[in-house]
C-alpha cells in the first residue's frame, strides 16, 4: 500500500521552491543540517535553509530518512487527506503530477533564474509580466496547488 512518504518522494513540490523560499531550522539542528550539507542563512531574524535544497534530486529527497525536523514537520493538506484516507493515492499523485505539468507550462512561458513558482510570483507582484500567456500560467498554478496541495476546503 502506498503511503504519504512515497507520495512525498514523487512529489519534491515543498522542496523544490514551489510552496516555499525557505524551511525554518533549529539552532540545537544546525550541526544535522551542516553534515547533511544543508546551508543555513538568516531569513527575518530566523534560522532557515533556501529552497530549493541542495539534497533534491529531481522530485525525491536523498536525505529523506535523515531529514531535519524543518523538513519532516511540514506534510501539505493534500498529504493530510491521503494519511487520512479522504483521498486515495492514485488521486494525490494525480494531483501532484498535474501541479508539476502546470509548473512546466509556467517555466515554459515565464523563463526565470531559480524556482520557478517562487520567482515568477515575485515578479507579478512587482507587476512584470512577460505576457497574457505567461499570467495565465501563474494563475493556474497557483489556483491548482491553492485548491488541492495547500489548503483546507473552505
Amino acid at each position: 500500500m502506498a503511503t504519504l512518504s512515497d507520495l512525498c518522494v514523487a512529489c519534491g513540490l515543498c522542496c523544490d521552491g514551489s510552496l516555499f523560499r525557505f524551511v525554518p531550522a533549529k539552532e540545537a539542528e544546525r550541526e544535522t543540517w551542516e553534515a547533511l550539507g544543508l546551508p543555513l542563512v538568516v531569513q527575518s531574524g530566523q534560522l532557515a535553509m533556501a529552497l530549493p535544497c541542495r539534497r533534491l534530486e529531481g522530485r525525491c529527497c536523498t536525505v529523506y530518512a535523515q531529514r531535519p525536523s524543518g523538513c519532516r514537520a511540514y506534510v501539505c493538506w493534500l498529504g493530510k487527506r491521503l494519511e487520512e484516507g479522504t483521498v486515495g493515492f492514485p488521486e494525490a499523485l494525480s494531483a501532484v503530477q498535474e501541479a508539476q505539468r502546470r509548473i512546466a507550462v509556467l517555466a515554459k512561458e515565464w523563463p526565470v533564474e531559480g524556482p520557478v513558482v517562487q520567482a515568477t510570483t515575485a515578479e507579478a507582484l512587482a507587476g512584470r509580466f512577460p505576457s497574457a500567456r505567461a499570467q495565465k500560467a501563474l494563475e493556474d498554478v497557483h489556483a491548482w496547488l491553492d485548491e488541492r496541495v495547500h489548503w483546507p476546503d473552505p
